[in-house]
């Protein structure tokens, strides 16, 4: 006999904005919020923000951001090149112009950046700089709980959209820890939750074969409201492989640009040269160096000094720790051997390609009152942390915008009927009970 899950109990929430993930991305979009609006802000988060998102572990470089002597024009040039013109022009313009002054807010709410002895910013390459960012995660929790304008749910998981006329009413969502499905009435909704991780099986083997390089929780469950509600998608077909050092799955960014290592085959030719040096063409010269015979490859780290060594493993520990471990443990760090490196499996990811919702500049999907930004927002590849930031800003602001030009309710008249919302709860019931007790052979 098939053993039932409790009935579950249904909550009405009311707020003004809603922000469906608390990470990069969203809890920038709350605090610029609380800055244009005196509405009210509600958080959704199915984890707990001060290590949820992309940053849960933290980075060692922020990795986009415009040094000095480079224009926003420029990161729109290289982003542009890097995807072979798959991009939206206006949307990385509009990113490109806000990343410099995101990192200043981010440094003022207490982020460590590197800086020279005349007080400038270390830069790493031509659009990084360095910071001590474990804890950027952590800064931005507390940044939010600072604001008694925001309300923070964590644990509960948001499922679908409540949409009247392709104008955005809400969303349901169910307690990760309670039988609660809640009802969420919202006047407009960010979506921040993140691209869409383990499409395909992670490629690692030994020390790294359980893991996968994109933070799983990136389930892709904020496509997938898109879709099922009709607003326009874009670019899916764009996939991400990321290059990075075998086994750990550690970025591969922090020797190429931190200490300038060339990427060579096992004979000891450079051949990064000959295939390019876009992101997609590292990837595909060294699959081609592989199956040609030349592999296995690596970044060329031999050779470098005690100090680079030292600063290499210290870096790792903000980002990629198994790294650092794997070398101190074989006692082989990278400068007296070269660290092997190959593709991940491939990603869906909005910060990377330019996969997700269609959205205007203003980050508006083609549903009224919906934005999207980060990696679920697509058309503006290479946006990293920063861009999502900002992303986050630019919506944030619309959304004030457009709740103000809404019809001042005496009540939440927008509030989804609550014949609806029980027909949702049945479904749900039904659907979890399913889940419960089914196997599959």
């Amino acid at each position: 006999m098939k053993q039932q899950l409790s009935t579950l109990r249904t909550d009405f929430i009311e707020t003004d904005f809603l922000i469906i993930g608390g990470g990069t991305a969203g809890c920038y979009a709350a605090l610029t919020f609380c800055g244009q609006s005196r509405g009210r802000v509600l958080i959704a988060e199915k984890a707990n923000i001060q290590r949820s998102g992309c940053l849960a572990a933290g980075i060692n470089a922020i990795n986009a951001y415009i040094v000095p002597g480079r224009t926003p024009q420029d990161y729109v040039d290289y982003a542009r090149t890097d995807a072979a013109g798959i991009v939206r022009g206006d949307l990385l313009l509009t990113m490109a112009k806000g990343l410099n002054h995101t990192v200043e807010k981010l440094e003022s709410l207490g982020l460590t950046i590197l800086k020279d002895e005349h007080g400038r910013y270390v830069a790493r390459g031509n659009r990084n700089i360095k910071i001590n960012g474990e804890n950027i995660k952590p800064i931005l929790a507390k940044a939010v709980a600072d604001k008694p304008q925001i309300s923070v749910m964590e644990r509960v998981n948001v499922f679908d959209y409540v949409v009247v006329d392709n104008c955005i009413k809400g969303a349901y969502a169910i307690g990760v820890d309670e039988p609660v499905m809640y009802v969420i009435s919202a006047r407009a909704v960010l979506c921040a939750t993140g691209g869409a991780a383990g499409l395909y099986k992670p490629n690692h083997p030994g020390f790294s074969r359980h893991k996968m390089w994109y933070p799983p929780f990136n389930t892709g469950a904020g496509y997938a409201m898109g879709i099922r509600t009709g607003a326009e998608m874009t670019t899916f077909e764009m996939r991400f492989i990321a290059l990075r050092c075998k086994d750990t799955i550690a970025p591969t960014g922090t020797l190429a640009q931190g200490v300038g290592a060339k990427q060579i085959n096992a004979l000891g030719q450079v051949y990064e040269q000959k295939y390019g040096l876009t992101t997609s063409q590292r990837v595909h010269g060294t699959v081609i160096e592989n199956l040609e015979g030349r592999g296995p490859c690596y970044l060329q780290t031999v050779g470098i000094t005690r100090e680079q060594d030292e600063d290499l493993q210290k870096a790792y520990l903000n980002m990629a720790p198994s790294q650092t471990l794997r070398w101190l443990e074989s006692g082989k760090t990278p400068r007296v051997q070269n660290v092997e490196i190959e593709g991940t499996e491939p990603y869906i990811v909005g910060g990377h390609t330019a996969s997700g919702y269609w959205v205007s500049t203003d980050r508006e999907t083609t549903v009224k009152g919906l934005f999207a930004a980060g990696d679920v927002a697509g058309g503006c590849p290479q946006k990293y942390a920063t861009g999502a930031f900002v992303e986050g800003e630019i919506a944030a602001k619309a959304a004030a915008k457009y709740i103000a030009g809404l019809r001042a309710p005496d009540s939440f008249d927008h509030i989804p009927d609550k014949v609806q919302a029980e027909e949702k709860r049945y479904w749900l019931e039904g659907f979890l009970n399913y889940s419960h007790t089914s196997s599959i052979v």
